[in-house]
């Protein structure tokens, strides 16, 4: 099978028709900068299985409200804009899969991980640094699912260096592809119009050649550091792999330094990142 050059690829994959038509609307209407929450509303009605995940998503304790939502009106006053958006894009996240075998639920698991991770690593600093935090954690390795998605059978060549021989994804990824899944799930996104912060979360995530520091936004910085964190507390806890990595050193990870986190206070946050997931993770499917 033909390997796509990075472009070919981005190009092909970021045409919005991948997905399903309410999803695709939902996300035009998020990427416009007038749209109102009416607008959202009108297009996830349509979609009865969207407006369910919505409803169980918010009701999770990942949010925390003191009242059960109990319709997806209700769900628009009490969230707000902001979060009804992540909670959107997590809705809509699962419809980019063109199929779900093995391959796909390593990487789904490994994303709603993430997610929830990012989320509680997040807490205390701020709402816009939580948002995209956990959408960040969801979307992180956007690109493993388009190349997935686009050559499946060289992927799992990709798959195969990772889970047999403990080869990490960029590396594997780079030396069948000469790219790698952070510049695919950029590119996309990118093409999408999705705000320039998420685009950037998905391109630095790994820390290769960035600096938290020398990011300009600190809220960028921070959801990047809070995502980076969150995949490593996932490779601790196996989650979206075939083993615990259980050398990982999380307190000294340049993630964990910029948000000051020594080793009691991520022992602590482990556990119930580890308890949280695997009582939420029946919420995003």
């Amino acid at each position: 099978m033909k390997i796509l050059s990075k472009d070919e690829l981005i190009n092909k994959a970021g045409d919005l028709k991948v997905l399903p038509f309410v999803a695709r609307k939902a996300l035009e209407i998020l990427n416009d900068e007038n749209c109102s929450i009416e607008d959202l509303s009108a297009v996830i009605e349509k979609d009865q299985t969207i407006a369910a995940r919505i409803l169980k998503i918010s009701n999770s304790a990942l949010y925390g409200l003191r009242m059960e939502v109990t319709s997806l009106q209700h769900a628009l006053l009490i969230l707000g804009f902001k979060t009804l958006r992540s909670i959107v894009l997590t809705a809509t996240t699962r419809a980019l899969y063109k199929k779900f075998g093995m391959t796909e639920k390593i990487i789904w698991d490994h994303s709603v991980g993430a997610a929830v991770a990012a989320k509680l690593i997040s807490r205390g600093l701020g709402n816009e640094v939580t948002d995209i935090a956990f959408v960040g954690g969801l979307m992180h390795d956007l690109g493993k699912v388009i190349m997935n998605n686009e050559t499946p059978e060289i992927y799992s060549e990709v798959m195969m260096k990772m889970y047999n021989e403990g080869v990490d994804s960029i590396i594997a990824e780079r030396d069948i592809y000469g790219y790698d899944h952070s510049e695919v799930g950029a590119g996309v996104t990118g093409k999408w119009k999705f705000a320039s912060s998420l685009v950037t979360v998905l391109k630095e995530h790994h820390l290769n050649n960035c600096r938290l520091e020398d990011i300009k936004d600190p809220v960028t910085a921070k959801g990047i550091a809070c995502v980076h964190l969150a995949d490593h507390i996932c490779k601790v806890l196996g989650i979206g792999y075939r083993e615990a990595e259980e050398s990982i050193i999380l307190h000294e990870l340049p993630s964990a330094v910029y948000l000051n986190l020594g080793k009691d206070k991520l022992d602590k946050l482990v556990n119930e990142i580890s308890e949280t997931y695997n009582s939420e993770k029946s919420v995003f499917e």
